[in-house]
């Protein structure tokens, strides 16, 4: 059983997962590409914190660690796009696609939805400043680079407040185990 069983309640109503009625898939898509997308920007944040502090492990080069911290966040980005285009598709919610890709046009909890959207356009934009750096300089890159933090606290309130699994078990360990690893690595740094 897919951890976005848990869902409880979105606009007030309670789906029935067991309904023979009602195709649950993108419903189930969105919150489990969701929660991937997270999970794998949390890490990819880890990592890039880790990267920054310059801790070096003897079996993986500086060159595997980059590349496995771009990997990752292009992941993230694949699993973001699952979500959006699941979370899009379904009519539970009923953003559709404007609501899941323009900040502020659905009604569906505009203003954290919308959190999710800047963050997901920050992703992307810090994700590709990688391919201007050598222009930009690496000063510039690095700050830059900084959004992705904004775009981690985004997509975490995002989660939060929208989330389906938030409330639960799960949800809350998910969630608070993400905060106390890039938390504790921030503190660290």
């Amino acid at each position: 059983m897919p951890v976005s069983s848990c869902i409880c309640s979105l606009k007030g109503r309670t789906p029935s997962f067991a309904s023979p009625r009602r195709d649950n898939r993108a419903l189930i898509g969105g919150a489990t590409g969701g929660l991937v997308a997270y999970a794998l920007l949390t890490l990819s944040v880890a990592i890039g914190i880790a990267l920054s502090l310059g801790w070096k492990n003897a079996r993986w080069t500086r060159f595997v660690t980059n590349e496995t911290h771009r990997f990752i966040t292009l992941l993230s980005l694949v699993f973001i796009g699952v979500h959006t285009v699941a979370v899009a598709l379904d009519g539970f919610v009923g953003i559709g696609f404007a609501g899941a890709l323009i900040p502020f046009v659905g009604d569906y909890r505009p203003i954290w939805v919308s959190a999710g959207i800047v963050a997901t356009y920050l992703l992307i934009a810090v994700y590709l400043s990688e391919r201007v750096r050598a222009r930009i300089g690496y000063a510039w890159w690095r700050r830059f680079h900084g959004f992705a933090f904004v775009a981690f606290i985004l997509t975490l309130l995002h989660g939060l407040a929208t989330g389906s699994d938030t409330k639960s078990l799960f949800g809350m360990a998910f969630y608070g185990g993400s905060i106390a690893l890039v938390g504790s690595l921030l503190a660290y740094r």
